[in-house]
């Protein structure tokens, strides 16, 4: 009875009224959804586009001169930035204010052919060229590594002359933190990591302030693009623009 009283009802609603209640319906599960995806705070997101080519990005912090946005090799759109040689302890970076203790850092990464590469760091210390307090990742010959404190310990293979997107969750009051890998984004977000690896020392606090990409013995050229921080261990959903999308759907819905 209850499946017939429905089904009389639902035909009797004009099909103009019924597509409009179905469509606010639909649009208030979307908002919803999209607040919920953004709600981990953005720190840092950029595909290098906005700087100028063979220049380091602007109002970063920068040692060396080999170290610059390009548009010779670029994952998405027309530049990425490029950490092509240097001597030691070049580097380029940025620093991040937060009060969570759990900082997430995701990108695209392109290493060459040729050897070692160059490291990549998440720092605790108030000095972003310090080794120390931070996360210590090298790309060499194929495989991805950290430094414990002691050795180099092999996270991962890595295959080189290939675009492949990384995330490193870093637990700073841990000590430690997880990565994970894929062929793109969504296979990484899916990926079930490798988790629990050591910082290099001890973090000189309970938050990060700073990553970079750093120059040591380097001699494999590698290609960073869509740098993206944020807090916490939850990925944020980038598919979905919050205000544009619902904003052009809000549109179409008050054509019926």
């Amino acid at each position: 009875m209850f499946r017939k009283i429905c089904c009389i009802k639902a035909e009797s609603v004009p099909n103009k009224s019924f597509r409009r209640f179905m469509s606010i319906s639909l649009l208030v599960l979307c908002f919803m959804s999209v607040q919920v995806a953004i709600t981990a705070k953005i720190l840092v997101q950029t595909g290098f586009e906005e700087f100028s080519d063979g220049k380091p990005p602007k109002d970063w912090e920068v040692r060396g001169e080999d170290i610059e946005v390009t548009k010779n090799t670029a994952k998405t759109d027309r530049q990425s930035l490029a950490i092509l040689s240097g001597v030691n302890d070049d580097y380029v970076g940025v620093f991040i204010e937060t009060d969570n203790s759990v900082l997430s850092v995701e990108f695209w990464v392109y290493i060459e052919s040729g050897g070692r590469s160059f490291n990549f760091k998440i720092g605790s210390s108030d000095n972003i060229a310090t080794n120390n307090s931070c996360i210590y990742v090298n790309w060499n010959a194929e495989q991805v590594r950290c430094f414990d404190g002691a050795a180099w310990v092999p996270i991962d293979d890595f295959e080189t002359g290939k675009w492949r997107h990384v995330r490193f969750v870093a637990h700073v009051d841990k000590s430690e933190f997880d990565f994970y890998s894929g062929e793109d984004r969504n296979r990484t977000l899916t990926d079930k990591g490798i988790k629990g690896l050591p910082f290099r020392t001890a973090p000189e606090g309970s938050v990060a302030k700073s990553v970079s990409f750093y120059v040591y013995s380097i001699a494999a050229p590698g290609y960073v693009d869509d740098l993206f921080i944020s807090e916490g261990d939850e990925p944020v959903n980038l598919a979905v623009d919050a205000v544009g999308k619902l904003s052009t759907y809000w549109g179409r819905l008050k054509g019926y």
